[in-house]
């Protein structure tokens, strides 16, 4: 229930409108028992009370005459009953014993006694005025001496109507929450549509505008929204603008510089600056290929390809010089997927370059792996390093991001690597995940749907 209070809007606001019912509940009846204990109102509704009592005393005489008491009981809602020196008589022969009933003093006695005519015989004699409730009945007892004179309303022949003040208040209420809850739910459901567009929008579908359908404060909120999602997506196309235009720019001097190096006579001279150049070259492809996947608008170049064969493949063209140190674990079936075939290539590449940079070169070997299950394909890439803490772990698909800088420095690092593989990943449907712990090692997979991106939307 707190869960829900804490995450749910519309929880919260029914929450409140309850106990602010229930506060004004309690304070209308403490405020209406404040006024029916003012003096001045107790004055007029005793006044009434005693003056009824009265005129039944008056029209009864003194000592009860049974005569009277009949045509009292005919010509009134309400039986008798009478007890006294030789008398006992009731009205109804069901009328109940009035000493088995609970009987409570009333604070009108005086009053009463007060007010009986000077004639009746009850003036200055009554002793006791008490009241109670038997069986939806009221009854009212007057003693005086040795009589007692009980009235009850209604008759007891009469079988009052069950009190359904309680069951009508529930239900009136259960109905005024159901309504309540209602016109909660009506109210923030902008909010759940701005919710779902904002998720929408982080999504990375740019183009998407929530729907303005409101003039109240939610619909400002949502045209601020949407303005914000213009700004973005303006600020992230003038960014991916530039460094497309400066990648292209780049290409051109390092052409030439690539040629007037080649004419150098110093040959370490010349081989350290056509290394440079390549690592510079490599940055500009890594940069324009990381763009072109960050776009929702990329084609892939998908083709069935049997993964088995195309990792293999890729093992013995681009690390055969490191061949003892990859233990290639090849399933017995093939395994074909409809895939981007290039940029899967460079996805494994990186993935085994990043494995073989990280792991001691007299350690175990890196461990590469290839499962087919449920219409997936997980590709696996296991190193034997000094693994990543946590915080490492979360960044380390975040672009020019690396664990540790000092490291691989010679082999051109710049920490664009694993984030390709990720975008490569999700542009195929797919993603990419890594579980390391320091000092056992990382673990890289790819999970593919075999079926290629679209298809398994």
């Amino acid at each position: 229930m707190i869960r829900l209070l804490t995450r749910s809007l519309s929880a919260r606001l029914l929450a409140i409108f309850l106990l602010t019912s229930l506060a004004y509940a309690f304070g209308s009846r403490y405020a209406v028992e404040l006024v029916l204990d003012r003096d001045y109102l107790r004055e007029i509704v005793g006044a009434h009370i005693a003056r009824y009592t009265s005129y039944l005393l008056d029209d009864l005489g003194y000592p009860p005459s049974i005569e009277r008491a009949r045509a009292i009981v005919e010509g009134n809602p309400y039986d008798l009953w009478i007890d006294g020196p030789g008398l006992r008589w009731a009205s109804d022969p069901d009328f109940p014993d009035p000493d088995r009933l609970d009987f409570e003093d009333s604070e009108f006695i005086d009053r009463i006694r007060s007010s009986a005519g000077p004639d009746s015989g009850w003036a200055g004699k009554l002793d006791r005025v008490a009241f109670t409730r038997h069986d939806r009945h009221s009854y009212v007892m007057i003693r005086e001496g040795g009589y007692r004179v009980v009235f009850v309303a209604p008759k007891i022949s009469e079988r009052p109507p069950p009190d359904l003040t309680w069951p009508i208040i529930g239900l009136v209420s259960v109905l005024f929450l159901a309504l309540c809850y209602l016109g909660v739910r009506v109210t923030v459901r902008p909010v759940e549509a701005i919710k779902a567009g904002v998720d929408r929008i982080a999504q990375g579908d740019l183009d998407y505008r929530i729907p303005v359908t409101r003039r109240d404060e939610l619909g400002e909120l949502t045209v601020e929204i949407n303005r914000l999602a213009d700004d973005v997506q303006e600020m992230l196309e003038a960014k991916r603008q530039l460094l497309l235009a400066i990648s292209h720019e780049l290409r051109s001097p390092l052409t030439r510089a690539k040629l007037a190096a080649e004419f150098l006579d110093d040959d370490s001279t010349r081989a350290s600056l056509l290394e440079d150049l390549q690592e510079m070259e490599r940055l500009i492809d890594d940069l324009l290929e990381g763009e072109q996947l960050n776009t929702r608008h990329s084609k892939l170049q998908l083709a069935e390809t049997d993964l088995v064969a195309l990792i293999g493949t890729l093992l013995r063209d681009e690390f055969a010089d490191q061949e003892e140190r990859i233990a290639w674990q090849p399933p017995a079936q093939p395994v074909p997927a409809r895939v981007d075939a290039t940029r899967l290539r460079l996805l494994l590449r990186n993935l085994v370059n990043n494995a073989l940079c990280y792991s001691p070169e007299d350690g175990e070997p890196v461990e590469v792996s290839l499962e087919a299950e449920g219409g997936t394909a997980r590709i696996r890439v296991r190193d034997h390093g000094s693994g990543m803490s946590p915080d490492e772990v979360a960044r380390a698909t975040e672009p020019f991001y690396r664990a540790d800088p000092a490291r691989c420095r010679d082999t051109g690092g710049l920490g664009l690597g694993l984030y390709l593989c990720r975008r490569i990943a999700e542009a195929h449907g797919g993603r990419l995940d890594i579980d390391s712990r320091k000092g056992e090692g990382t673990t890289v997979s790819v999970t593919l749907p075999l079926a290629g991106p679209a298809e398994a939307a």
